[in-house]
């Protein structure tokens, strides 16, 4: 092979290495979104008032996020796509395995109970005060 060839195909090889690297970083390490970014998207898609995330990998790829939608909070995911983009889907029970987002989801069967509670205790009122 010529030393010409040579040269040449090694600068491709370089060029080649140098492309894998910085693909790698952006898709791994590369931070996709910030935080309150993040937090007022994911409120504004679900139709909270508010939303609290926490990252989940070092590249903000996978949030968790509780939201809060009127007096309950409800728990989210949240995948960020490498351009930018925010898949915001349904995280059902995993904000009660997080210790920042368990207090902030009241998870439905609590809810429930608790509207079971304060109506009784309404009823027993009303029973009390007609009978008054």
């Amino acid at each position: 092979m010529s030393v010409r060839k040579t040269i040449l195909v090694c600068a491709v090889g370089g060029l080649a290495a140098l492309l894998a690297i910085g693909g790698w970083w952006y898709l791994k390490i590369h931070q996709r979104i910030g935080q309150a970014e993040l937090q007022s998207t994911v409120a504004a898609r679900t139709g909270g008032s508010r939303a609290v995330c926490v990252k989940k990998d070092s590249n903000a790829a996978h949030w968790l996020c509780a939201v809060s939608i009127g007096n309950t909070g409800k728990c989210m995911k949240a995948h960020v796509r490498p351009w930018g983009s925010v898949d915001v889907v349904d995280g059902y029970l995993k904000c009660q395995q997080d210790p920042t987002l368990a207090p902030l989801v009241l998870p439905a069967h609590q809810h429930h109970q608790h509207k079971k509670k304060h109506h009784r205790r309404a009823a027993h009122r009303r029973k009390k005060h007609q009978a008054a």
